[in-house]
């Protein structure tokens, strides 16, 4: 059975030195009085300090899991809005993956494991092992080096900048390719983004000077690049093998 879970939050009174960020606790508990109980000694120093603020649900979530995703993102949206958020060590597990990423510009602080890119997506299901002419690259959620994030309102000649480059494509196997599929990593697979391609296109080198393996990286020719949905596959969870690299459907691999 769910258990009803209530969130609260202690707000540190605005600090005089410009250059410190204002401290804020997030936390759960599954009834009102756990406010004012033990907490570890940095959440109990903001709470016991003068001009503190405590704030509480006025009414509880229906279950622990509901709470933990809101505790979860009112800790990344306090990161980003340059306050300094505490949380339990003991929640940590539950709300962050072991591999996460620090916020940016925010030491010590990381994105949860319960929000995500805004990504386009369909009720349907895509199969590498009935793709043709197709290279699939796998995608991060996060941005790349200045390029484009798998966020969904990129418009394709935007992202294409991400989906194209910079690849290691086998020689023997460019002539075969027709489209590139772009693939969220992680849990999701969600397909980004679909594109033609022209095989007989110049395939760019992206770092020519750079050191192996770098310097044979290419930017895949794609002639239409806002044309980000070839065969409707944009959306579709896809079904198959993801590693680093490219991988390609079966008549190609």
């Amino acid at each position: 059975m769910a258990t009803e879970t209530w969130l609260y939050i202690y707000e540190g009174a605005p600090r005089g030195d410009e250059e410190e960020r204002r401290p804020i606790y997030i936390g759960i508990g599954e009834r009102m009085g756990r406010v004012f109980e033990q907490h570890n000694p940095d959440a109990e120093r903001l709470r016991d300090a003068e001009g503190t603020l405590i704030r509480q649900t006025l009414e509880p979530f229906s279950s622990r899991e509901d709470a933990l995703k809101a505790e979860a993102i009112a800790i990344h949206v306090a990161s980003l809005m340059g306050l300094d958020p505490i949380y339990d060590a003991e929640d940590e597990d539950e709300l962050f993956n072991e591999d996460d990423k620090m916020v940016t510009n925010i030491a010590g602080t990381k994105t949860s494991k319960h929000l995500g890119p805004a990504i386009f997506t369909r009720d349907d299901e895509v199969f590498q092992d009935d793709m043709e002419g197709t290279i699939i690259v796998p995608i991060t959620p996060d941005s790349l080096e200045g390029r484009a994030s798998a966020f969904g309102g990129n418009p394709g000649e935007v992202f294409i900048e991400r989906a194209a480059q910079a690849w290691n494509v086998a020689p023997d196997k460019r002539p075969k390719i027709r489209r590139l599929v772009a693939v969220l990593t992680g849990s999701r697979h969600v397909i980004l983004g679909s594109w033609e391609v022209d095989p007989s296109r110049e395939w760019e080198l992206v770092c020519p000077e750079a050191s192996s393996p770098y310097s044979s990286r290419v930017r895949i020719p794609v002639p239409h690049p806002e044309q980000d949905d070839v065969d409707e596959m944009k959306g579709k969870r896809y079904v198959g093998r993801l590693q680093v690299g490219v991988l390609y459907s079966p008549d190609i691999a």
